[in-house]
């Protein structure tokens, strides 16, 4: 069994008060950075990398901030209207069938 140095590890809500972001945004910035990349679970805690709160930090962006809106743009352009766009294309290419 591995060894686990608990002051390389701090819980979700230390890692709340160090970006100065929600629950639910550290929740989206790990999810985003990828869970098995920044944190651990360990006796049902899920515990984040101290060494991993930079890479939280890029992946955090909130409300309203020039990062979240410029994700916001590059989100939108890849759904939305675009899917709806190609949904129609294909109908459209697609013969109708005659009746009898």
């Amino acid at each position: 069994m591995e060894k686990i140095n608990l002051g390389d590890y701090m819980t979700v809500a230390e890692a709340r008060e160090a970006l100065g972001a929600s629950q639910r945004g550290i929740w989206r910035a790990i999810s985003r950075a990828g869970r098995d990349k920044v944190c651990i679970r360990f006796l049902d805690r899920t515990l984040v990398k101290k060494s991993a709160l930079e890479v939280l930090k890029e992946h955090y962006y909130p409300y309203y901030s020039e990062a979240h809106q410029s994700k916001v743009k590059e989100w939108g352009s890849r759904g939305g209207k675009a899917k709806a766009a190609a949904k129609k294309a294909v109908k459209k290419t697609k013969p109708r069938s005659t009746r009898p």
